[in-house]
């Protein structure tokens, strides 16, 4: 049998050599392309250099690590201790209840160690731990809470404005002058008129100052922040084993709202006090209610429902409920909840004016996800006319770009997310989307001072208000804010809908509403009266139709059929083809 020779070498093939090279090229190449990708959209990550510690002959050397364990010692108890307040705050009741069940087991077990005398005989730590009572509410309440009864109002406008003694005009803090409407205070001549400048807590102090002294010459003007509880919900709300109960009666402003009040039913000197509280749709209204009752009385908007079928919440019609002056029993005011003020169609206007009066009215309003506009581009271009060109530059962290062109901000906004289509194209109507999420989010602080604003600081009654609010530079220091000044809106000159009777929830059919396109229709702002602005074309329903459908994928391609016919008697069969 042959010997044969083993093996020495451990050397390769030149195949598998280069199969290796080609491996390890290929994963470089993968690497460097992820980099770039994560680098376009912004998400590089910066390698953390090592710290190389302290040098063995430095004289302070014991003294500088007794700092630094020091300070991480104490890092570790403010973090135990912010934890430990958490954990009390969500179970602070079943603290309670623990403590009481705690204290019936010691005293059943002081009941068995007592025994009667006899000894331990091993069977006693069988027996089941004692009953834990059931929780029952205590049949003498400190303070009950009232049951405040919610009517249903009037029909229309014009019936509000006839019943009314006083009229609470509610205006967003951040455009106080859009939220203006020159016909209603004209339909309300010889009433008495309070301007409630909601949402004070999103804008810089000194917009805030500005705003009150500019309107205060001409109207009672009153800052207010709604209470804790009907605040807008963030976009991913906590779940709910981790939710902290809200406060109802935390709001600013609301001790000056009912101070007035009191001083105007004192001199009409009547039973019970009609305020009713107009403005436009989202403004505030509901929670503005439901803040100076200190209770949930009325549903209010919730962003989060937006994802749902039905969309965002908003009032659809008026609504009555009687409170009680906080420290004046027996006298009482009546407040009438109304939905968001609707304009009369204007009709002989030119497309561009049209264009641009329907994206004011969307970004007024701010109803439902007004990122998934079929176009979203004209609400863009709107925002990038009235904003200020280096705050936009400073928010998306975006290269200069020309004052007033939409077309050069979104490029730099896709460029700088990362959007870019195949060969090189922008997606601009993807960059625009990303602006509209973070201004229905809030994301998107905004914030306009009035025409001729001066320096001048507000009365003293508002001091303590303005204290609790924050400054232009702390607001650009937040990291979840991107603060963007603004042009002042006008001032509404269409005329309002006084005599549309305003329609309840339950008398709105379910066919009426498509699950499919209800985001669409609440960004489109059709229900709110704004169907004129929503006409693309010359007709109106083919406009409301062209902005309500989806965007349609290109049709498939027609399948080639091939049928075969009859086979006759003593032949072949004979293909068909479907094309002819």
């Amino acid at each position: 049998m042959p010997q044969i020779r083993k093996k020495t070498s451990k050397r390769g093939t030149t195949h598998q050599r280069q199969k290796l090279k080609h491996k390890v090229s290929q994963g470089r190449k993968k690497a460097k392309k992820e980099a770039r990708k994560e680098q376009a959209a912004g998400k590089t990550h910066k390698k953390s250099k090592k710290d190389p510690g302290i040098p063995n002959n430095f004289p302070y050397k014991d003294q500088i690590l007794a700092e630094v364990a020091e300070s991480r010692r104490q890092a570790a108890e403010e973090k135990q201790r912010r934890k430990d307040e958490k954990r009390a705050a969500l179970t602070g009741l079943e603290a309670k209840d623990g403590e009481d069940s705690q204290k019936n087991i010691i005293d059943v077990d002081i009941d068995e160690n007592q025994n009667d005398g006899q000894g331990f005989d091993g069977i006693m730590s069988l027996r089941p731990a004692p009953p834990v009572p059931p929780k029952t509410k205590s049949l003498e309440p400190s303070k009950p809470e009232p049951v405040i009864p919610v009517t249903e109002g009037p029909r229309s406008l014009r019936e509000v404005l006839q019943k009314a003694d006083v009229l609470l005009h509610v205006v967003d803090a951040r455009d106080p002058a859009a939220g203006f409407s020159e016909a209603l205070f004209k339909e309300a001549t010889g009433k008495d008129i309070i301007l409630l400048v909601n949402k004070i807590d999103s804008i810089p102090r000194e917009s805030l100052v500005s705003w009150l002294t500019h309107l205060g010459s001409t109207y009672i003007t009153l800052p207010f922040r709604v209470a804790e509880a009907f605040l807008p919900s963030k976009p991913n709300p906590p779940p709910a084993s981790k939710k902290i109960p809200l406060k109802l009666d935390d709001a600013l402003g609301s001790d000056a709202v009912w101070q007035e009040l009191r001083k105007l039913k004192a001199k009409k000197s009547c039973e019970e006090l009609i305020v009713a509280l107009t403005g436009v749709t989202n403004s505030g209204k509901s929670a503005v209610i439901n803040s100076l009752a200190g209770a949930d009385l009325l549903p209010v908007y919730n962003l989060n429902s937006a994802i749902s079928a039905k969309g965002p919440y908003t009032t659809t019609s008026a609504s009555e409920l009687v409170l009680e002056f906080p420290d004046k029993e027996g006298e009482k005011v009546r407040l009438i909840d109304t939905p968001g003020l609707e304009y009369v169609r204007a009709e002989d206007v030119e497309e561009q004016e049209k264009e641009m009066t329907r994206a004011k009215d969307i970004l007024l309003r701010s109803r439902g996800r007004i990122d998934r506009l079929k176009d979203p581009l004209f609400a863009v271009t709107h925002i990038v006319s009235r904003a200020d060109t280096q705050d936009l530059m400073l928010a998306y962290s975006l290269p200069a770009f020309s004052k007033g062109d939409p077309t050069s901000f979104l490029a730099g906004m896709a460029r700088a997310s990362g959007l870019i289509k195949k060969r090189g194209v922008l997606d601009h109507a993807g960059a625009a989307r990303i602006v509209l999420r973070d201004w229905s989010i809030g994301k998107f602080a905004r914030y306009t001072m009035p025409p001729g604003s001066s320096t001048t600081s507000s009365s003293t009654n508002n001091e303590g208000i303005l204290a609790m609010l924050k400054s232009r530079k702390e607001l650009r220091k937040a990291e979840d804010v991107k603060l963007v000044q603004l042009q002042p809106g006008e001032a509404e000159k269409r005329e309002v809908l006084l005599d549309d009777v305003w329609v309840a929830d339950e008398e709105v059919g379910e066919d009426e509403v498509d699950d499919e396109d209800a985001g669409d229709e609440e960004a489109s702002g059709d229900e709110d009266g704004d169907e004129d602005e929503a006409d693309q074309g010359s007709d109106s329903e083919s406009g409301e139709e062209e902005e309500e459908v989806p965007e349609l994928l290109p049709p498939p391609k027609r399948k080639r059929t091939v049928s075969f016919a009859v086979v006759p008697a003593g032949g072949k069969r004979q293909r068909r083809s479907g094309r002819r």
